[in-house]
């Protein structure tokens, strides 16, 4: 932990985890990319995509489906010249 780290956590070294499975060959499945809501739907989809991932896992109440599918699309559609392949 540390200094701002209370009831969400996230990632402090990021771009290791982008350069190690830019290694990987295999589906890559982001899970808790919104950091228990610390980190916005827009933020977190563009970032997982954009860096990698082929797919991501949110939790989300029903009334957040929608937005979140069309945040989810439009990451997915930035992210088409991403340098880690798609691998899914």
């Amino acid at each position: 932990g540390g200094k701002g780290w209370y009831d969400n956590m996230w990632c402090i070294n990021p771009e290791e985890t982008i350069e190690f499975m830019k290694t990987v060959a295999k589906p890559w499945l982001a899970f808790k990319v919104l950091a228990a809501g610390a980190i916005s739907p827009r933020d977190g989809f563009a970032h997982a995509f954009d860096n990698g991932a082929d797919f991501i896992a949110v939790g989300m109440f029903d009334f957040q489906v929608k937005e979140d599918c069309d945040l989810a699309r439009a990451a997915i559609a930035h992210a088409q010249t991403r340098p880690r392949p798609w691998r899914a």
